[in-house]
C-alpha cells in the first residue's frame, strides 16, 4: 500500500521549520551571512525529513542534525540545534529511545558549543553567552525528551486498560453464557423430571381406568380422580416454571419439594399398582435445602425409571441417615432397565445434581435382577456444594 504523510507528519514539519525561519528572520549573528530565499530553503530542507519521523524517528534524528550541521557550513545566521530539532526528539522519545535522544542531544549541544567557542575566542563574552545558550538549550531539549516519554507513557497506559477492558467486557460475556447454560441445564432437569413422572403415573392410570371402566366403576373414578390431581399439580409446576422464566413479579415462590414429600411420592406411585415401600433407617436430621430436594428429584426419577422401563411389581426406596451422609437407594425387582439402556436424559440428570452437591451416584443391575439407584449425600453445610 502507497504511504502519504498525514497531518500529524505535516504539523511535525511545520513544527520544524516555522521556528527556525523565525530565528532566522530575526538574524541574531549580525556578522552571519545575510538573509536570502536560499537560507530559509535550506531550513526547510532541515525540517522536510519529519515526514517520516513516525516511522523512523532515530534515522530522521540523524539526518535531519546532519542537514543542521550541512545549513551552518553555508555561514547563515544560527536558528540553534534543539529548536529546529525538537520534534525529531519528541518522535525519538515517543518510540521509548528517552536515552538515545538524550545521548544524541547532549553530544550535539557539546560539539555545537566547543566548535562555537574555537571559532569565537576573541570575543571575551562569547563563554557567558554561549553558556547561557546552552543551558536553554538543555533545558529545551529536557522538556521535549519528557513530553515525548510522557505521551508514550499515557498511550501504553491507555492500550493497557483498553486491552483490561476488552478482557474484563469477554469475561463478562463468558460468565453470562455460562450462567445461561447451567440455568438451561437446571431448568431442563426440572422439567423433565415434573413432566416424565407425571406423564408415567397418568399413563398407568389411564390404563387401569380403560380396564375397570365396564367391571369396576369405583376403581375407574379413582384412577381418574388421580389423573385430575397429577395433572393439576404438573401444570402449577410448570406454570411456576414459566413465570420463572418470565420473570413476573406475581410468580409463586412455594418451596421446592423435599424429603418430607418423599412419602407422598411413594404413595402416588404405588397408586399406580406397583408395590413401593419406604424404608427409612437411622435418626432423621433437618437437611440442607439443597439435598432435601435432591433426594426428592432422585427418587421421584428413579421411579418414574422404574414405571415407564423396568416392568417390575415391586420396589423400594431407602433412606439411610448417616453420621455425614445420607444414602438414597431406589431397587426394583424388573426385568428392564431402570437406566433406558444407554444414560438418557433421565441419569444424566440424576448424576449432574448428586455432582453439584459434591456426591457420588452409581446406577446398574443388581445380583438376583432387576436395577439399583444409589447416591451418597453429603448433608454437613460445609461440604454440600451449589444447590442444582
Amino acid at each position: 500500500m502507497t504511504w502519504r504523510p498525514g497531518r500529524v507528519d505535516v504539523v511535525l514539519v511545520l513544527a520544524s521549520v516555522l521556528p527556525a525561519w523565525a530565528a532566522l528572520a530575526g538574524h541574531l549573528e549580525p556578522e552571519a551571512r545575510s538573509n536570502d530565499l536560499l537560507g530559509f530553503a535550506l531550513v526547510a530542507v532541515v525540517g522536510l525529513p519529519m515526514l517520516f519521523a513516525r516511522r523512523a524517528p532515530v534515522p530522521v534524528l540523524l539526518l535531519c542534525i546532519a542537514l543542521l550541521f550541512g545549513y551552518y557550513s553555508t555561514g547563515y545566521s544560527a536558528v540553534g540545534l534543539v529548536l529546529p530539532l525538537a520534534p525529531a526528539f519528541f518522535t525519538v522519545a515517543e518510540a521509548g529511545r528517552v536515552r538515545l535522544g538524550a545521548w544524541i542531544g547532549g553530544t550535539g549541544l557539546a560539539l555545537s558549543t566547543v566548535f562555537r567557542l574555537m571559532s569565537d575566542h576573541q570575543n571575551e563574552k562569547a563563554g557567558l553567552v554561549l553558556g547561557y545558550d546552552g543551558a536553554i538549550s538543555l533545558a529545551l531539549l529536557a522538556a521535549v525528551l519528557a513530553l515525548g516519554d510522557a505521551v508514550r507513557s499515557r498511550r501504553g497506559w491507555q492500550a493497557e486498560l483498553d486491552a483490561r477492558l476488552r478482557l474484563a467486557a469477554q469475561e463478562r460475556d463468558a460468565e453470562a453464557q455460562r450462567r445461561v447454560a447451567d440455568e438451561r441445564v437446571r431448568i431442563a432437569r426440572d422439567v423433565h423430571d415434573l413432566l416424565g413422572h407425571a406423564v408415567a403415573v397418568v399413563t398407568l392410570h389411564a390404563a387401569v381406568a380403560a380396564e375397570s371402566l365396564d367391571d369396576d366403576p369405583a376403581a375407574t373414578r379413582r384412577s381418574l380422580d388421580t389423573i385430575r390431581t397429577v395433572s393439576r399439580q404438573v401444570l402449577h409446576d410448570l406454570g411456576g416454571t414459566v413465570g420463572l422464566l418470565r420473570g413476573d413479579a406475581g410468580t409463586s415462590t412455594d418451596p421446592a419439594a423435599g424429603l418430607g414429600d418423599v412419602a407422598d411420592l411413594v404413595a402416588s406411585t404405588a397408586s399406580t399398582g406397583l408395590d413401593v415401600r419406604l424404608e427409612v433407617r437411622g435418626p432423621e436430621r433437618p437437611l440442607p435445602s439443597a439435598v432435601s430436594a435432591t433426594v426428592h428429584r432422585l427418587v421421584q426419577e428413579s421411579l418414574t425409571n422404574v414405571l415407564r422401563h423396568a416392568h417390575a411389581r415391586s420396589a423400594t426406596v431407602t433412606l439411610e441417615h448417616g453420621p455425614g451422609d445420607l444414602v438414597v437407594t431406589v431397587t426394583d425387582d424388573g426385568t428392564g432397565d431402570a437406566g433406558t439402556g444407554t444414560p438418557g436424559h433421565g441419569l444424566q440428570g440424576m448424576q449432574e445434581r448428586v455432582a453439584l452437591l459434591g456426591g457420588r451416584l452409581s446406577a446398574g443391575d443388581r445380583d438376583g435382577g432387576g436395577f439399583v439407584v444409589r447416591a451418597v449425600l453429603p448433608v454437613a453445610a460445609d461440604r454440600v456444594g451449589a444447590p442444582g
